[in-house]
């Protein structure tokens, strides 16, 4: 089904350069199509312009991290402090070159929850080809209580 609009500097903590998703396109209940794009000068392009295979394993990341928090911002459960981060990348594998400036769309699917971890595939798409595809695996926590402040 089509995302809502919604601002992801309010649901993400990356800003630019290391902000590396646009858009959320569509959601499901268990998986998201977002754009992604990487500036010319960007953080993740080689000197020839093509992007790092970095980039791409980020973008996925990116685009589950985002995904995630649009789902909870809509449903009211977003937490004021908690957050994500990549912990694993398995079975990647980059089949296309992608220029810096291109623009990217990233297919995730949570694939299975671990107590914290999930672990997302994802398959990044140019210019109607895969560039990429593989899992990443991102661990997400909430502050929930007070007990764990201490």
């Amino acid at each position: 089904m089509p995302a809502p609009r919604i601002d992801l500097n309010k649901i993400m903590p990356h800003r630019p350069p290391m902000l590396l998703v646009e858009e959320i396109l569509d959601m499901g209940q268990n998986s998201a199509r977002v754009r992604a794009v990487n500036p010319p000068d960007g953080l993740f392009a080689d000197k020839e312009g093509f992007l790092l295979p970095a980039a791409l394993i980020e973008m996925t990341a990116q685009s589950y991290a985002a995904f995630d928090g649009a789902k909870r911002f809509l449903e009211g459960t977003l937490p004021e402090d908690g957050g994500g981060f990549l912990v694993n990348v398995r079975d990647f594998v980059f089949l296309n070159s992608v220029r810096a400036g291109q623009e990217v769309y990233v297919d995730v699917t949570i694939k299975a929850r671990f107590f914290d971890t999930r672990i997302i595939e994802g398959t990044v798409w140019a210019d109607g080809k895969k560039a990429a595809q593989g899992q990443v695996y991102v661990f997400v926590w909430e502050k929930t209580s007070p007990q764990e402040e201490k």
